[in-house]
């Protein structure tokens, strides 16, 4: 047959499409070549991720669209690319499976059909790509979890895949509908030791928690969003709501121990000041409008370790964290936590949830006698079940506890606690997606593994969860919206009395070895906790707060957020802890005098108390004497106000002459020596007292008889004078006569007066004796001294001259 003849137009076109083969072989054949030379330079050149998948789960006949990056990680440019998805009509079997696709072992997944092509891409560029699964090309028909993968294809094959899950909800209504698995969340408001000895915050890391993006923000805004629907029970750590108040007005920061360090300015350890944190104030108020009306429990205060202090024996400081913490975070709140008044209260009293969900038969114990905890929640590691299972158990049980009824158990979902840590605040936009599609995927598979039995799930993230921006929101929003799951509380799943899916179950160990404390820290916390109950014994006064600065110190070092941290700051902060306690303790003192001397066998001795803490105390005072010495009515116990100084007499008798050592220390009201608070003195005790007395006596009776015998012999020299006096005219005295005065104008006189006043004499009569007297006394030769040196003598003695004394040898 013969061809007809090319027309030109043909011809044209014929000659167009050879072109465009060759151009489109050339463009192939570069495509190719970058790929492979990418491939050959550093493996594989690409990245990709799934950053969402909406809805997030499949329902017939409504279409899936898949988002993600995909990033040129070589120094060459690639063409040629293009994304498919891969899924599966078969469901997973177990939750196993769930993870060994994750991580690539279990390949059941097949090609879809469905791709869109990539642009070429720069090296180090990124680029959005979207895929759109027909709601008619779902592979899935039965209620279950579904493999779900997007490809990166070259013209060289596939390059690398991204894997999530699809979970499949059929929406038809029969009899073979899964059952509503009951959810139960833990919302944690915990944060790490911010607060020691005094009022002042160790450092300003909470600030930025308060603030927009902040940890402590997200948490409160999620949680508040979806605190009733999702049916919350929120476990808050009152340290936390306490730092948050101190932030909420001028504070410190600093120092050593929250106390006023040293005067070193702008050094890492000195003390600044902090304006009111209007972020911290709104905070607070917003955690106390969320929780209202909603299940709330405490942890201890700073969330004291309940495993390491139950460990080693150290319950009180246990129960003090327990009790303090409730009054404290119940003012806080506005609400009761610190009775069984009513169910509320009880439920959120009754209520524990140790470090890591681990504890031990004895922790359970005294929970459950001292504390009052009828409800404990550990971790599904803690006790699995007694034999293998092929579904996941409901998370209430029950243990021996040491009362008739046993304590009940919520056991938090291990593999979702993990899920959900593996996301921290600098995770991006793949990784949030890959843990909320991960949480809604092991859900659903826990529901599709007994379709027909409502089971129970504990949901507890880590303590201090810090998820990236909007991840707590999305999850929440899944528990609410999933319609396998129907959210309940702590207290509701502890009040199912015989759950469906409940095994037996292994019980907790013996003994726990996750006690995070050091043998010799625990004795450097046992010294610490002596020196802080002695401190707190002696308080005239109780703290403002309910909870003390002497118990923020102890519950600080015992916090179990230092797990994970390493026990260097745990360690430096017990080091200043000890230094704050130990500066108190010497503030402390007895002032007294080495040597104190008794004016005899018996005497007072002052003591003086001297105080120089801000608060004001009551002690006791108390002596101890040698051999011979007692102390009378000791005084009990005795205020001493701040900054004072107090005196004490103390009675003391001696047995004997000598001297003795007198012990004095201060004791606490019940008893407790206060360390560093004693000294001693010496009582020297003598017969000086007695035997002063004898002579004191003695001087006294000498000096009444010779005043005697001087007050005689005047009225006996008187009344010679005066017989004298009436001797007739030119009588001459007698041999024991006085002589006469001398020749002395004032003596003369002086006798004329006296004379004239005593006698009643005239004065002419007195002149005439004394002129025969001075006679008389000028020719005696006995003469000693005159008059008129008499006369001064006996004035400046205070007596008066009588005339006529005579001074004889």
């Amino acid at each position: 047959m013969r061809r007809p003849p090319l027309t030109r137009s043909t011809a044209r076109a014929i000659a167009v499409a050879l072109c465009i083969l060759a151009m489109s072989g050339a463009t192939l054949s570069g495509a190719a070549a970058s790929v492979a030379a990418a491939r050959q330079a550093g493996g594989v050149p690409v990245s990709l991720a799934i950053t969402s998948v909406s809805p997030d789960y499949a329902s017939p006949g409504k279409p899936v669209a898949v988002t993600g990056t995909v990033t040129n990680i070589s120094d060459s440019q690639l063409g040629g690319l293009s994304i498919s998805l891969r899924s599966s009509g078969s469901p997973f079997t177990s939750r196993t499976a769930l993870r060994d696709y994750a991580n690539g072992t279990g390949q059941n997944d097949r090609w879809l059909g469905i791709s869109t092509d990539l642009k070429p891409l720069a090296p180090r560029a990124t680029v959005i790509w979207k895929v759109t699964l027909p709601g008619n090309q779902l592979p899935m028909r039965v209620f279950g979890v579904y493999p779900l993968a997007a490809e990166v294809d070259s013209v060289l094959g596939p390059l690398t895949v991204s894997r999530t899950f699809l979970p499949f909800w059929p929406g038809t209504k029969s009899l073979g509908d899964p059952r509503r698995q009951d959810v139960a969340w833990i919302w944690p408001l915990i944060d790490q030791p911010r607060q020691g000895r005094c009022l002042g915050l160790l450092n300003n890391g909470l600030a930025a928690s308060f603030g927009s993006g902040g940890r402590l923000a997200g948490l409160l805004q999620a949680g508040g969003s979806y605190s009733q629907s999702a049916k919350l029970t929120w476990a808050i750590d009152p340290a936390l709501l306490a730092n948050t108040a101190t932030m909420s007005k001028a504070y410190t920061v600093g120092g050593v121990a929250g106390c006023h360090g040293p005067s070193r300015p702008g050094g890492p350890d000195s003390l600044r000041t902090e304006q009111a944190s209007q972020p911290a104030r709104a905070w607070l108020a917003g955690v106390k409008s969320a929780t209202a009306g909603q299940q709330v429990f405490v942890t201890p205060y700073d969330d004291a370790d309940i495993a390491a202090l139950a460990r080693y024996n150290l319950y009180y400081d246990l129960d003090r964290a327990f009790a303090e913490g409730r009054v404290l975070a119940g003012q806080a709140l506005g609400r009761d936590l610190t009775s069984t008044a009513s169910r509320a209260a009880a439920d959120a009293y009754g209520i524990a949830w140790p470090a890591d969900g681990s504890a031990n038969r004895a922790d359970l114990a005294h929970l459950a006698a001292s504390d009052k905890i009828s409800t404990v929640v550990l971790a599904s590691t803690t006790m699995p079940p007694s034999s293998q299972q092929t579904f996941t158990p409901s998370a209430q049980t029950t243990t021996p506890d040491g009362t008739a009824s046993g304590m009940s158990v919520l056991l938090s979902d291990d593999t979702i606690t993990q899920l959900l840590g593996s996301a921290s605040a600098t995770s991006g936009p793949a990784t949030r997606f890959s843990v909320a599609q991960g949480f809604l995927a092991e859900t659903a598979m826990i529901a599709a593994e007994r379709p027909g039995w409502a089971r129970s799930i504990v949901v507890a993230p880590p303590r201090q969860w810090d998820p990236p921006a909007g991840l707590a929101s999305d999850l929440l929003s899944e528990t609410v919206h999933a319609p396998w799951l129907r959210p309940v509380s702590l207290a509701g799943l502890a009040a199912v009395k015989r759950p469906a899916g409940q095994v037996t179950r292994q019980d907790p160990p013996m003994t726990v070895s996750r006690a995070r404390l050091g043998q010799s820290l625990v004795t450097q916390v046992r010294q610490l906790d002596q020196q802080a109950q002695v401190l707190r014994s002696i308080q005239a006064i109780s703290s403002p707060s309910p909870v003390s600065g002497l118990d923020r110190a102890m519950f600080a070092i015992e916090s179990c957020a230092w797990r994970g941290r390493g026990r260097a700051g745990q360690q430096a902060l017990a080091d200043q802890i000890s230094a704050v306690l130990t500066s108190e303790e010497h503030k402390l003192k007895i002032a007294v005098t080495p040597r104190e001397q008794l004016t005899g066998k018996a005497g007072t001795v002052p003591v003086t108390l001297v105080n120089r803490l801000p608060y004001p105390v009551r002690v006791r005072l108390r002596a101890d004497p040698g051999g011979g010495v007692t102390v009378k009515n000791q005084p009990p116990t005795i205020p001493v106000g701040a900054g004072e100084q107090v005196i004490v007499k103390l009675q003391v008798t001696a047995s004997g002459v000598g001297s003795t050592n007198l012990t004095l220390s201060l004791l606490t009201p019940g008893g407790t020596p206060i360390p560093g608070a004693s000294t001693s003195m010496t009582i020297q005790a003598t017969h000086y007292g007695t035997l002063a007395l004898v002579i004191i006596a003695a001087v006294l009776g000498v000096f009444m008889i010779s005043s005697g015998i001087r007050t005689f012999r005047r009225r006996g020299q008187r009344g010679r004078h005066d017989a004298r006096g009436s001797d007739p005219p030119g009588a001459s005295p007698g041999p024991d006569d006085a002589a006469p005065a001398p020749p002395d104008a004032r003596p003369v006189a002086r006798a004329a007066v006296a004379g004239g006043t005593e006698r009643g004499d005239r004065p002419e009569k007195a002149d005439t004796v004394v002129s025969d007297r001075i006679k008389t006394r000028r020719a005696d030769p006995r003469h000693v001294s005159t008059g008129h040196d008499l006369a001064g003598r006996e004035e400046a003695d205070g007596y008066a001259w009588t005339p006529g004394w005579t001074d004889r040898r």
